[in-house]
């Protein structure tokens, strides 16, 4: 009976363990909403955005200059980043051949490498539009915050490899 009852008892701990957690997540979701100030520079360029307002010193109309600018950025990469993928899912497409001549394996790598370019040309021009909102004063600021922003990109792509699943 002692022994039925300990069982019982370590299952109704475990029972409120759980109904505890899932409160905790209910409440997570539901009700730790973000402010809205958070919440209306989220998405593409809300950190830059905030970058500008508060270490570059943009007013809100260079601000509003600024999101035109973006948008119109994004528009003119999202058919570039169709063709790199494109570009690279043949690339590896290439796998499924049982011999691929070096000709076709770099005349592939070279197609990526081509819209790559194409992407950082224009990314390159954004900026130098955007800098040319900048006051004089606001010029050595915003240099200091394009290198930051261009090297969080290049981390991010240069991220190190997970470790091999298979290796261990």
């Amino acid at each position: 009976m002692k022994e039925a009852f300990a069982r019982n008892k370590v299952l109704g701990v475990l029972v409120i363990i759980l109904l505890l957690t899932n409160l905790l997540l209910l409440f997570f979701f539901v009700w730790n909403k973000p402010d809205d100030a958070r919440s209306s520079n989220r998405g593409r360029g809300g950190e830059v955005m905030q970058l500008l307002e508060k270490q570059v010193g943009f007013s809100k109309q260079q601000l509003d200059q600024y999101k035109q600018l973006k948008d119109q950025h994004w528009e003119r990469l999202k058919p570039s980043f169709g063709e790199l993928r494109t570009a690279r899912d043949n690339f590896y497409k290439l796998l499924n051949e049982n011999s691929v001549p070096d000709s076709v394996l770099m005349a592939a790598a070279d197609s990526i490498g081509a819209k790559q370019v194409v992407i950082d040309l224009q990314t390159y021009r954004h900026f130098r539009e955007v800098r040319g909102l900048c006051t004089p004063e606001q010029l050595p600021h915003f240099d200091s915050v394009v290198q930051h922003v261009m090297k969080k990109m290049n981390n991010f792509r240069k991220s190190p490899p997970r470790e091999d699943s298979l290796k261990r």
